[in-house]
């Protein structure tokens, strides 16, 4: 019973470990493409950012966020937190603003069917003299 485990057990990490191989080889020779497109959608989101949560910023929260785009062979983009501010007002207007620009951003041709992913950082700051900031790094 145990040796049968841990026989599936092996099985199920070989496939998922050739899926894993396969998926990056997919990605050889897409390297430039998928550079282009993260500089765009960073471009957008700097563009895109409109201004600090009122909110937040009445409350002092500052913090960065890290969202990750992630778009299926099919070319639907998904949108999820990766590192998180501590404040839920910037972590939804980061998101917010990051699916706004990626629904904007043309995927070049050569991706179409390519599977892949990147990552946008947002900066939310704080000035003691000035308006408060919001920077895409």
């Amino acid at each position: 019973m145990v040796a049968d485990l841990r026989i599936l057990l092996l099985a199920a990490a070989l496939v998922l470990s050739g899926e894993a191989w396969s998926q990056a080889s997919d990605l050889a020779g897409h390297e430039a493409e998928i550079a282009k497109f993260s500089g765009r959608l960073m471009a957008d989101v700097a563009r895109f950012k409109g201004r600090y949560p009122k909110d937040a910023a009445e409350k002092g929260q500052e913090g960065r966020v890290v969202v990750v785009v992630a778009l299926d062979a099919e070319g639907r983009t998904t949108c999820t937190l990766k590192r998180s501010s501590g404040h839920e007002l910037l972590d939804q207007r980061a998101l917010a603003i990051v699916r706004y620009a990626a629904s904007n951003v043309p995927l070049p041709q050569g991706l179409r069917g390519v599977a892949f992913s990147t990552q946008v950082a947002l900066q939310f700051r704080l000035g003691p003299t000035s308006k408060p900031r919001l920077e895409v790094t």
